[in-house]
């Protein structure tokens, strides 16, 4: 049996944050895909956000979502799935993007770039780390076959508010056989497993459990991502823990 992990943080950003010690969780979403020539330099500029935490006062919590539309050309993407397309979709509908591409990154539901412009994606979380977010209380613990996860604000859940749990793997690697990647090794970090959508709960508490899967690697993260439907997704509070 693998042995249990319980991990417990608290995370909160309101107006005067700079004032405060805890840093203010900025997400991007890497849309991306292995049969993409272009993905390759956003993936690791993600990694490289991941790693160094670039930002003072923020924390970038990266996740990186493969969608599926590059699959027919030659190479299916073990990672990706149809919900990211769908995902991005609505993000480039709300962000008022004429087209879904990748390498695409999507900072805080609010913001969009290319995936490897860095200028702009600095841009981009200077201006999503002036936004207030919902202070979160978030705790994980990870069994043999689920992750139970329990998240909480003081404040209760603000109108039109989705809450979503995702399961991301880190150290991803991938030999690619064919397409426009055929012959390269890809590395990935925080490559999305699964995303799961809340029912939402009166008095600002959520508590579940995740399905894992046997076949994921080690090295997991989990994200609870708090945002609107009635503003196209914008996040409005986040949390990371990796078990």
């Amino acid at each position: 049996m693998k042995k249990v992990v319980f991990t417990f943080i608290w995370l909160a950003a309101a107006a005067g944050w700079a004032q405060s010690t805890e840093r203010v969780p900025v997400v991007i979403e890497l849309f991306t895909s292995e049969g993409c020539s272009s993905c390759p330099p956003a993936d690791q500029l993600l990694a490289e956000f991941d790693h160094a935490q670039p930002v003072p006062g923020v924390q970038l919590i990266v996740l990186s979502e493969h969608v599926d539309y590059w699959n027919s050309l030659g190479w299916i993407d073990p990672y990706s799935a149809h919900e990211f397309s769908e995902r991005q979709l609505r993000y480039t509908q709300a962000l008022h993007v004429p087209d879904a591409y990748t390498p695409q990154a999507v900072v805080d539901g609010r913001f969009e770039a290319v995936g490897n412009n860095a200028p702009k994606l600095q841009a981009a979380i200077q201006q999503a780390r002036r936004e207030k977010k919902l202070p979160l209380r978030f705790a994980a613990k990870r069994s043999e076959k689920t992750i139970h996860v329990e998240l909480q604000t003081e404040q209760g859940w603000p109108p039109g508010a989705e809450v979503f749990f995702a399961i991301a793997e880190d150290r991803v690697e991938s030999k690619v056989s064919a397409g426009e990647n055929g012959g390269h090794m890809l590395k990935h970090t925080g490559v999305v497993r699964s995303l799961t959508k809340a029912s939402m709960a009166a008095g600002g508490e959520i508590a579940m459990d995740l399905k894992t899967n046997g076949h994921w690697g080690e090295h997991l993260r989990v994200v609870a991502l708090v945002s609107s439907s009635r503003d196209g997704g914008k996040i409005l509070g986040a949390a990371m823990t990796t078990l």
